[in-house]
């Protein structure tokens, strides 16, 4: 079993600190590029029950193009956030799963993709 490592900063206590993600490369089922890819921790409610808040989401920076029904990381005024690419009225744009954040809704046009989220952590 092939194992991937990647590091991640966590802020803890007004300090960030060094971890480690440490998981099968089996658990990804698609290509990706292993040195495009990076870890980090989601804050909020947006995405629940899909990606829960606090999980750590594992994306591919090398990933920047629009898929129906998959999960990006997107760039809009000044934040990252995590969304689904969804074709709506033959547009594209990416929303929140969670009915109430469903007023979180970005056409394509209005922000940049980061990266396509492919595996996703949540602590018990």
């Amino acid at each position: 079993m092939e194992n991937i490592t990647l590091d991640y900063f966590e802020h803890v206590n007004g300090e960030f600190e060094k971890k480690e993600l440490i998981f099968s490369s089996f658990l990804i089922n698609e290509l990706y590029a292993i040195k495009s890819l990076f870890v980090i921790r989601v804050e909020g409610q947006s995405m629940e029950p899909l990606i829960q808040h606090d999980s750590l989401v594992v994306a591919d920076l090398s990933q920047k193009y629009f898929e129906d029904d998959r999960i990006f990381l997107i760039y809009k005024d000044d934040r990252m956030w995590i969304k689904k690419a969804s074709l709506i009225d033959d547009k594209q744009y990416f929303v929140s799963i969670n009915k109430g954040y469903e007023h979180l809704v970005y056409e394509l046009s209005e922000v940049r993709i980061i990266a396509k989220a492919l595996l996703t952590f949540t602590s018990l």
